[in-house]
């Protein structure tokens, strides 16, 4: 395939617009993420703040579950919007009490979860508008070119809003979020996306107003849901989402002092390109995976993350802020390409008739874990200090490696490619 072949996906107006819309909005994500985080341990000065700010913000993607519906009843493009507006509005909260001198830590922690619930909807519209945009012909161009494009920004952006914080305080780098989520909300409004294709051919824009049956079974609902699970318990993937849901509990633990160790290392700078180095060593790790395709999982994996665990703690123990910050990006790499080898495996193995329900109960397990072990690694912080905290995680990395190697399943399991269709039902 020639290069101009590569990027003519980029020649459909309405997907052009959606990814410059998308672009936008996750430069305004990276630059909260930062912002938050610093200005809740600015206010404090408390690992354990940090931690229930991180809790608050994770915790509500358990109910990413039951977004799903909703975003495929309703008009993408309005859900866009309104999405980007809804944040907007939440972001300058904080900007609003800090001018009125009432600024406090609870203002900015009450904001947290409010503002990730009125994100909720973003992600899923954003996934759900692709195919309509597109020819079926370029959705893999599409998908690929809207993740590259998401995650080198979201690595830049929290780069960048470390050094803004610097600049023009954490409540000032809110401001500018506001801004971004403005004219991510305006291009959205340009945006018009097609209506799913209904079953006589026509277009649906929403719920059937027939009457004639109920569009949501609740025992099929829930019949689904148990086969999910059992798809999951009676086979090795619930052996791997053991050790995967371990791993999320880890990073969450490692996540809520990253802030006071950042401190101690040189400031908000630091903190931003520690979270850089976070995505950019992810994203590295998920171009190489190819190279591991054909390599057994268990292999790869058990390598993989110990030497994960050696290069975190090594990042920690080196205690120098570029040292530190090239050793946590290279610490991300064997994660990102056990992430795409994971997900490889998941499509392959499980019957796709039972995908969505496995992935739903996956993202919901880990959207619960990561939040608890970010609140107890704030309170962790707090009584043994984050570099403890810190180095353990990495221990327990390296654990994890350990697991995958002492049960004989996963020890053994073979490459993803290896994987048979619907062989894990």
């Amino acid at each position: 395939m020639t290069l101009p072949e590569r990027f003519a996906v980029l020649r459909h107006r309405g997907f052009r617009r959606l990814l410059t819309g998308r672009t936008v909005s996750v430069l305004g994500d990276g630059l909260y993420t930062v912002a938050a985080m610093w200005l809740v341990f600015e206010l404090t000065g408390s690992t354990a703040y940090t931690g229930l700010a991180g809790f608050l913000t994770q915790i509500p993607g358990v109910l990413s579950l039951f977004v799903g519906p909703i975003v495929d009843r309703s008009r993408l493009d309005r859900v866009l919007t309104l999405s980007e507006v809804a944040q907007g509005v939440v972001v300058l909260v904080v900007p609003l009490a800090w001018l009125a001198e009432s600024l406090t830590v609870a203002v900015v922690l009450a904001t947290m979860p409010v503002l990730s619930l009125v994100g909720l909807f973003a992600g899923p519209a954003q996934t759900a508008a692709v195919p309509r945009l597109v020819p079926d012909g370029s959705l893999v161009r599409a998908n690929a070119a809207a993740t590259a494009v998401g995650k080198t920004v979201d690595a830049l952006a929290r780069g960048i809003g470390g050094a803004l914080v610097v600049l023009v305080s954490a409540v000032g780098v809110y401001v500018v979020d506001a801004v971004t989520f403005l004219v991510a909300a305006v291009l959205f409004v340009g945006l018009d996306v097609p209506g799913s294709a209904s079953a006589d051919g026509g277009e649906s824009e929403g719920p059937s107003q027939t009457g004639d049956h109920d569009p949501f079974d609740r025992e099929a609902y829930v019949r689904d849901l148990r086969e999910g699970i059992a798809t999951l318990t009676d086979s090795v993937l619930g052996l791997m989402l053991v050790g995967s849901l371990f791993a999320n509990f880890l990073f969450g633990v490692a996540f809520a002092v990253l802030p006071s160790f950042a401190a101690d290392l040189g400031g908000a700078g630091t903190y931003g390109l520690l979270l850089a180095g976070l995505t950019g060593g992810t994203v590295v790790g998920s171009l190489f995976s190819s190279w591991v395709e054909s390599v057994p999982l268990g292999r790869t994996t058990i390598v993989g993350l110990t030497a994960s665990g050696v290069l975190f703690a090594a990042s920690v123990l080196v205690a120098r802020p570029l040292a530190s910050v090239a050793l946590f990006a290279l610490s991300r790499v064997p994660v990102g390409i056990y992430n795409v080898s994971v997900l490889a495996t998941l499509q392959s193995g499980v019957p796709d008739d039972r995908l969505g329900r496995v992935s739903s109960v996956l993202s919901s397990a880990s959207s619960l874990v990561s939040p608890v072990g970010v609140l107890l690694g704030g309170l962790l912080g707090e009584l043994v200090g984050a570099w403890s905290v810190l180095l353990a995680s990495a221990a327990g990395t390296v654990l994890t490696a350990a697991y995958w190697l002492v049960v004989p399943s996963l020890r053994t399991f073979d490459a993803p490619t290896a994987v048979e269709p619907g062989s894990l039902g």
